[in-house]
């Protein structure tokens, strides 16, 4: 009895270690797919870079680093891709995850435990937020190893803190894909239609300078885009009319107006579907 009381002192977080925990041994069975997320960066990068050559020979690297203001575009575009990825698997990993807990007959079980399932949810989302921090930080490890970037270690660790702050808002978007995976049980079409969009919009690959002023205003409501600009500003490139430090504040209110819409909706079709009868995988 007594060690049962230990083990639900803290049952927040024992249940955020196990989520991380199941989340660290389903990535392991897939190397083949990790070793693909950890160098997919690098390719893209590759063919960025061999493109500008082919075009402009000698002169892409001095052309690029006139129009961004970064000396050395492997770690532009290694940036740029891993959070571009990043992002992907962060929305599309809710409804997966609930997908994949329908269709094994596992998913009304987490309603028979005292654990939220928002929290559940949430908390599957901050495990893969780590993840992709984890896979930031070794990509960029690559690219600091190379020696040709010299940057400090407290901005390569202020990198990864802003990182870990902008993939946060995205549970919530996650959230609402969540609830119309319940509600519909396939809703790929709008995950792929949701990270389409955050792809263009956020500059991973490109300044947003190049869209109209209208574009660039709706991209400022984009967490992702601010991870980017404040990555790219650490890395010599321009950081624009706000600060590193107001950035941040801007996607710590972002995160919390994200989290609270995603909570909002899923528990809105979440008590629909109880109602109905709806949480099955049919």
């Amino acid at each position: 009895m007594r060690d049962l009381q230990k083990k639900a002192r803290f049952p927040i977080f024992s249940l955020a270690l196990g989520i991380l925990a199941k989340e660290l041994k389903i990535m392991s069975r897939y190397i083949g797919s990790l070793l693909l997320v950890l160098f997919m960066p690098f390719g893209m990068s590759g063919l960025y870079l061999g493109v500008g050559y082919a075009l402009a020979g000698e002169k892409s690297f001095s052309n690029f680093q006139a129009n961004t203001g970064v000396a050395t575009p492997l770690a532009y575009f290694v940036v740029g891709g891993v959070l571009m990825i990043a992002s992907m698997v962060m929305i599309e990993n809710a409804s997966s995850i609930i997908r994949e807990e329908q269709l094994i007959g596992t998913f009304e079980l987490h309603y028979l435990t005292p654990n939220s399932p928002v929290l559940t949810w949430m908390l599957h989302a901050f495990a893969w937020s780590i993840l992709m921090v984890i896979v930031f930080a070794v990509d960029i490890s690559i690219v600091l190893a190379t020696a040709i970037v010299g940057y400090d270690y407290l901005t390569v660790v202020l990198i990864f803190v802003v990182v870990f702050i902008g993939l946060i808002p995205l549970a919530g978007l996650g959230l609402v894909i969540a609830a119309l995976t319940i509600r519909f049980k396939e809703v790929y079409a709008v995950s792929s239609t949701i990270n389409a969009f955050i792809s263009m919009l956020s500059g991973f690959y490109y300044p947003l300078e190049i869209f109209p002023r209208i574009v660039q205003a709706v991209a400022q409501l984009l967490p992702t885009t601010h991870v980017s600009i404040i990555t790219k500003t650490l890395i010599g490139a321009s950081s624009g009319q706000l600060s590193v430090g107001d950035r941040i504040l801007v996607m710590v209110l972002l995160a919390f107006l994200y989290l609270t819409f995603g909570k909002t909706i899923y528990q809105r079709w979440e008590n629909e579907a109880r109602k109905r009868g709806e949480l099955s995988k049919y």
